[in-house]
């Protein structure tokens, strides 16, 4: 009887926590099926006001006529594709953000409570939009995987804010003095296309340029932004423009890598002729040649392409340096083989006749014709001993001075 009265007891509580299981679930589905009610609702209740909004709205009007309209602009920079200095542009990818207020737009908040509507898909096409471009543009795309990367929001008071994704190239005129020690100055214009400053005039938002904390940049570093008003005067009137320029600093240590060490090494390789015995004229030139065409070659290989200017830039400066004084270390063989070879004879020093005799003439004895003066020598060894100390020094100080100078 006691088992009987167990088995009943449980029974019982199991077919409690089911019930009790079942209400909860019901009193959830019930929760969820009341919230996507109230957003359907309110879904239909922002759509119909916009609908009235709309229903007597000409987009080809800007929102005021009796004065002009404040376009407020700003981006949020996801990324610096490339800093190209054959073409002087840069290729950038951000969110335009632009806020302005259209008074034929306002409404009461929705049930009382709500004040903003995400306008759908295409809304954009519908309501005046400020006609802005990118007047330093070469070429640009708005992004539209999986959807159209834009988002249009409308506020009670009138105040609409417009975001698209875009991705551009922009031109950028570099100036490669310094190159590639250099900071470059990249600008980013907006301009109105149609409307004049008696329409539309643009001003920056409370925070003009964001850049997303991940973004890298290939060879350079983003050091800061500058504001700028480019409003220009055209023929029909002036249009308003704001620019952004990114300044970009170079970073050395590809060059460090692939251009000046090497080259160092190169030059240094040069002098060993200085220690290669001076009657090996052979050698000593193999070296300065062989430098010569090392050095040559690097510098088409090494060094990235850049447009061809008619200024000089500090990396040529640096080439030519390098290219100097490899071939000035193969003149200093030249020179000390010269120096050494003299001639004891006559005009020609060096050459020392020797008195033939007949008895010489049938056994075939030869004049000794090329003899090297000890004198001669010793100076070429001269030469080559202060050579070794003043390459070097040479070498160093242009190191130094061309370092302070640039870096």
């Amino acid at each position: 009887m006691l088992f009987q009265a167990c088995i009943v007891i449980n029974s019982e509580e199991n077919n409690f926590n089911r019930d009790e299981a079942g209400q909860k679930k019901w009193e959830q589905e019930k929760v969820v099926d009341y919230e996507v009610k109230k957003r359907t609702k309110r879904e239909e209740d922002a759509s119909s006001v916009v609908a009235k909004l709309l229903s007597n709205y000409n987009r080809q009007q800007p929102p005021t006529l009796d004065k002009a309209t404040q376009v407020r602009i700003g981006i949020y920079v996801n990324s610096f594709y490339a800093v190209n200095e054959q073409t002087m542009d840069y290729t950038i990818s951000m969110y335009l953000r632009q806020s302005w207020q259209d008074p034929r737009l306002k409404f009461d908040p929705i049930n009382g409570r709500i004040d903003t509507i995400r306008l759908g898909d295409g809304r954009w096409n519908q309501i005046w939009v400020p006609d802005l471009f990118f007047r330093n543009e070469k070429r640009a795309a708005f992004h539209s995987v999986t959807v159209p990367n834009r988002l249009l929001r409308l506020n009670s008071t009138g105040h609409l804010w417009y975001v698209t994704k875009i991705s551009t190239t922009l031109s950028c005129p570099m100036k490669l003095q310094r190159y590639p020690f250099d900071t470059q100055s990249c600008p980013i214009m907006f301009e109105s296309f149609g409307y004049t400053m008696d329409t539309v005039y643009f001003n920056w938002l409370d925070s003009p340029v964001d850049v997303d904390p991940g973004v890298e940049l290939p060879h350079f570093t983003l050091t800061g932004k500058i504001l700028y008003d480019c409003s220009q005067n055209y023929t029909v009137g002036a249009f308003p423009c704001m620019e952004i320029r990114f300044l970009l600093r170079r970073d050395i240590g590809y060059f460090l890598v692939q251009l000046f060490i090497p080259s160092m090494f190169i030059v240094v390789i040069s002098w060993m002729a200085f220690w290669i015995d001076i009657t090996a004229l052979t050698s000593r030139l193999a070296v300065g040649l062989i430098a010569m065409l090392i050095m040559a070659l690097h510098n088409m290989t090494a060094p990235s392409p850049l447009p061809r200017v008619s200024y000089v830039k500090a990396i040529d400066i640096w080439t030519s340096s390098c290219v100097t004084l490899i071939f000035a270390s193969l003149l200093e063989s030249v020179a000390v083989n010269f120096t050494m070879r003299e001639k004891l004879t006559g005009k020609r020093i060096g050459m020392k006749l020797r008195s033939i005799t007949n008895k010489d003439k049938e056994a075939g004895n030869q004049p000794d014709e090329c003899e090297v003066d000890p004198a001669a020598k010793q100076l070429a060894n001269r030469v080559d001993k202060t050579a070794r100390i003043i390459f070097p020094v040479v070498f160093l100080l242009f190191n130094i001075l061309y370092w302070i100078v640039y870096q």
